[in-house]
């Protein structure tokens, strides 16, 4: 069973991969459109026009392609990219993620590096190790446990940073970095402090900012009526870039 396999998933490059649904060391699939259903102990590894991936793998997991769909425990890493991607499930070690439109629910337990056009981090995801975004907009409802830092155009932030963030408002910027509109909201929790940089930023009702936070922006920072801003230092940011 596990040659034939093998022997289908090589063949169907041209084509197509079968769906699979078996227990196997070692999997590794492309073609145009790719599913596979298993438990695999070793790694896996798919790549299409189309992945649809989905059960346990004991060590790395990589998936690439232009819609890429994945429901899966991987015991080390994780790296995916495509230009449509949806990840459910949990990742022992670090994750690398990128895509255009990116859509996250994982538990991570290393590190994570995430990129992508437009990226969605779901309240079920948490980030267990340090944790570095770069995006044009982000809607951030996850659980941060270490450091988070995120470079952004436009941010919503409703999820929970245990640890120091850097949050710089650099993906917005025109010709000779003259015309920055960077927004970020925020109404989520951030108990470590850390630092703030974009064109506008507001705190809404549910913000919370438990710890030393400074916030550097063109003009003060709009605070929702009853939120607690004595941890917030506001400094004129003067137009000037976000620091690297």
């Amino acid at each position: 069973m596990t040659v034939s396999r093998y022997a289908l998933a090589t063949a169907a490059g041209l084509l197509a991969a079968s769906p699979a649904l078996a227990q196997s060391q070692n999997v590794s699939m492309s073609g145009i459109v790719v599913e596979y259903s298993g438990e695999v102990s070793g790694n896996g590894s798919f790549s299409g026009a189309t992945v649809d991936v989905s059960g346990t793998f004991g060590g790395d997991l990589e998936a690439s392609g232009g819609a890429v769909d994945i429901d899966a425990d991987v015991g080390e890493e994780l790296e995916s990219s495509g230009g449509a991607v949806s990840l459910v499930g949990s990742v022992g070690g670090d994750a690398e993620i990128s895509g255009g439109a990116v859509e996250i629910d994982l538990l991570i337990g290393g590190e994570s590096e995430i990129s992508g056009g437009a990226v969605e981090i779901s309240p079920r995801t948490v980030l267990t190790g340090d944790a570095e975004i770069s995006v044009g907009a982000l809607d951030f409802a996850g659980h941060a446990l270490s450091r988070l830092d995120i470079d952004f155009g436009n941010m919503e932030f409703s999820g929970i940073a245990e640890d120091i963030i850097d949050f710089d408002g650099n993906s917005r910027e025109g010709l000779f970095r003259r015309r920055d509109r960077s927004e970020i909201e925020i109404r989520g929790v951030i108990n470590g402090g850390g630092e703030i940089c974009a064109h506008d930023v507001r705190f809404t009702a549910g913000a919370e900012v438990n710890n030393a936070l400074t916030v550097l922006a063109d003009s003060e920072p709009e605070f929702a009526d009853g939120f607690d801003a004595s941890n917030v230092r506001y400094v004129e940011r003067d137009r000037q870039r976000c620091r690297d």
